[in-house]
């Protein structure tokens, strides 16, 4: 266990608020461990689970009824595992497969204030800055703020400001637009390092207003890249 997470523990059905079209990830019970992602397309409490039999490159992938799998998915601020077995291949005419229902689930919160290095590039969607503003990335982030660095000064501090953050989730599979509102804490003046001669930079230090979750999984997973 990462030090960015609690301790795993015992979940029910119900905490993982499972949503119709939800996106998970399958992991085959393998020597290699393949990763799919999938979507949920319903279930019968206590008695099956229904997904969608997963794609890449256009083709369904080899999968065979019988075969034991750990599915993960990520909802609000928690990581939910379980195991499950595919029961049934359904190929025709939807590619749906009929699971085993979650018995053993385990719930792993992540912390949101949990801060890790990036340079991720990031919009400036609004501030009170009139400049014609430049190219700006992050410096630091968490599921609770930032660290922006850039060229001009976003505004004092206290003032509010709202940023947009493109990025890929390994967890699900998808591309993801984030737009969080937030306030400037603070705001200092940089050099970059054993680059005298560059122009100075500002950072921002910026506190977000709520935490986004897919911010938090971002997070989550930049640290598991770190190490």
């Amino acid at each position: 266990m990462s030090n960015h997470e609690q301790a795993p523990k015992k979940a029910k059905f119900a905490d993982m608020n499972l949503q119709v079209g939800q996106r998970v990830q399958l992991i085959q019970d393998t020597a290699t461990a393949h990763k799919h992602y999938t979507s949920v397309i319903g279930w019968v409490e206590n008695e099956f689970l229904m997904l969608r039999i997963p794609q890449e490159d256009g083709w369904i992938v080899h999968l065979r009824e019988g075969m034991n799998v750990e599915v993960r998915l990520f909802s609000g601020l928690s990581i939910f595992t379980f195991k499950s077995r595919i029961n049934t291949m359904l190929l025709n005419p939807r590619n749906f497969m009929l699971m085993s229902f979650p018995e053993d689930i385990l719930e792993s919160p992540m912390r949101a204030h949990l801060r890790v290095r990036t340079s991720l590039p990031v919009e400036i969607l609004e501030s009170t800055s009139g400049h014609n503003l430049g190219d700006f990335h992050l410096h630091d982030i968490s599921g609770g703020g930032t660290s922006v660095v850039g060229p001009h000064k976003l505004g004092d501090v206290e003032s509010r400001i709202k940023l947009g953050l493109r990025f890929d989730l390994q967890s699900t599979g998808k591309s993801e637009h984030a737009e969080m509102m937030g306030t400037i804490q603070n705001v200092e003046l940089v050099h970059k390092a054993n680059q005298a001669s560059a122009q100075p930079e500002y950072q921002h230090g910026i506190r977000f207003d709520q935490p986004d979750a897919r911010v938090v999984l971002l997070v989550h997973e930049l640290q598991q890249r770190a190490h």
